[in-house]
């Protein structure tokens, strides 16, 4: 037992397109520089490097605790962050900080905007482990999809796990990751080469996982086929990769378990270079923020995706609720040109969910839309196009 949980402490894990790439990190490490308690929640300010002091002890087992879904206050024999965390994923939308103990296979999150920890109970994250000391089924990489969801992979990847993020998480096992014919031998699977790390998700529906030992896949959501990119250049030897997080620049943030210092990745040739900080240099479990990595056609240099694009003209169009419920909500639509405009709306790949011109009469307005019935769970995109005007709109929605 003492043998085998320092090794479990050395492996790690972790987005989605906003308004604003955040410009910061949580990463979980011990009280003191150096230390191997995984319990200790702080912050990492990207722009200046500084690191916080501790805004959340994870060992506390006096903290009420909450039941997702009902609410219910309760307390419980085990603290948040028993047995250490080295997985955990940020939902900007919900604001919800996920997390899962090493060895308590149970989803859990801290509501960041009250600070109130949820326990999911019922149902299990992973729901296959013959011990709580198997390496192999443990959830070591979190992350948060563009699609909105929440996935999750035991270190084995035997067990790719996805969750809402709204309301009451609803939890899914999606079955084991698939090697790509053209990895030649390097598995996702091996637990020399691929345990341990952490993940984060691209803008085309792809995980990125770099593993303990420096290795780098490319999971497809869709396939669930792990694609071998290569090995991390640049990186110290014996630096082990626990957590990942993308900068607002769109570089990859990694930090160790096992070392003090933090490394940037260019995800065009996959090589590191020291990223310094002020003060401290903690080494930490995790690392995690809300940030997905751009795909090329969204360099570095672009601009911060808005939920409100306006191609041209003046005024605004917002969305309440969002998330929508009961598959409808209010359009409010300020400043525009009344005439006629052209309603569309699509999900993520593309496909066409409404289109029907409708009739503005009013510079400011509220317009009601009903969607279809049976749309799935997900990001949908909005357009409205004046077919008068030149005045054009777009918004992104989650439906939950």
């Amino acid at each position: 037992m003492k043998k085998i949980l320092p090794l479990l402490t050395l492996t790690a894990c972790t987005l989605l397109s906003q308004a604003q790439s955040d410009r910061f990190a949580y990463t979980i490490t011990d009280q003191q520089s150096g230390g191997s308690n995984w319990h200790f929640l702080r912050r990492i300010d990207l722009t200046g490097g500084f690191v916080t002091q501790p805004l959340y002890e994870g060992l506390n087992n006096q903290r009420p605790i909450f039941q997702a879904g009902s609410g219910k206050a309760t307390l419980s024999s085990d603290a948040p962050f028993q047995s250490g965390v080295a997985a955990m994923a940020l939902d900007p939308r919900t604001n919800r900080l996920f997390f899962t103990p090493m060895q308590i296979d149970q989803l859990r999150y801290i509501d960041l905007n009250n600070w109130k920890t949820y326990y999911v109970s019922g149902t299990p994250l992973a729901n296959n482990r013959t011990a709580t000391t198997d390496a192999g089924a443990m959830v070591t990489r979190m992350t948060i999809g563009n699609d909105g969801y929440g996935y999750a992979l035991t270190n084995d990847a035997r067990h790719l796990i996805r969750f809402t993020t709204g309301g009451l998480p609803v939890i899914e096992d999606l079955g084991s990751l698939v090697d790509d014919a053209a990895n030649n031998g390097q598995s996702v699977h091996l637990s020399c080469t691929s345990f341990g790390g952490d993940m984060i998700a691209d803008d085309k529906g792809n995980l990125y996982l770099m593993t303990s030992a420096q290795y780098i896949f490319r999971i497809n959501i869709a396939t669930k086929v792990a694609t071998h990119l290569g090995t991390i250049k640049g990186l110290p030897a014996g630096f082990s990769i626990n957590g990942m997080a993308v900068t607002d620049k769109n570089q990859i943030l990694v930090t160790s378990a096992v070392q003090p210092g933090y490394f940037l990745i260019d995800a065009a040739n996959w090589t590191a270079a020291a990223w310094p900080v002020k003060e401290t240099s903690w080494n930490g479990s995790d690392l995690a923020n809300g940030n997905v990595l751009r795909s090329q056609a969204n360099t570095a240099n672009a601009k911060p995706e808005t939920p409100q694009l306006l191609e041209t003209g003046k005024g605004s169009m917002s969305i309440y609720p969002n998330p929508i419920l009961n598959n409808q909500f209010q359009l409010r639509l300020r400043d525009l040109i009344p005439g006629g405009y052209q309603l569309e709306i699509t999900d993520m790949l593309g496909r066409q969910v409404m289109n029907q011109a409708v009739q503005i009469s009013l510079e400011n307005s509220t317009m009601p839309v009903v969607l279809p019935k049976g749309q799935t769970q997900g990001l949908y995109l909005i357009k409205l196009s004046g077919t008068e005007s030149r005045q054009s709109y777009q918004q992104k929605f989650l439906i939950q």
